[in-house]
């Protein structure tokens, strides 16, 4: 089980740098943080319709990224058996001391 924890984990971090560098890519309607990052070159490297595959490609991602999501959720729920809460409930605390007055000589 603690394998597929960490494959999902994986494929979290791996979705979430694909999704940052995907909606960095595409073009805004003021060209914004995509023009700072030489973003006018895009349209040559992927052609004219480079808006409509980045869209698809970050809400294909976007997906797959809330459906590990949700799988990660459960997962890590389940495993929850009690809380920390539920620990400091059953203990009492210790009853205060007195402060002892330190001896003169």
């Amino acid at each position: 089980m603690n394998v597929i924890r960490t494959l999902l984990i994986i494929l979290e971090a791996a979705c979430s740098l694909a999704l940052i560098g995907l909606i960095l890519l595409q073009k805004s309607k003021s060209e914004g943080l995509g023009l700072a990052f030489g973003g006018g070159g895009s349209e040559s490297l992927f052609g004219a319709r480079a808006g409509n595959v980045l869209t698809k490609a970050t809400v294909g991602i976007g997906i797959l990224w809330l459906v590990n999501t949700l799988i990660l959720g459960m997962l890590f729920a389940g495993s929850a058996g009690e809380s920390l809460m539920d620990d400091a409930a059953v203990t009492q605390p210790a009853p205060m001391q007195q402060p002892v007055a330190p001896v003169q000589q």
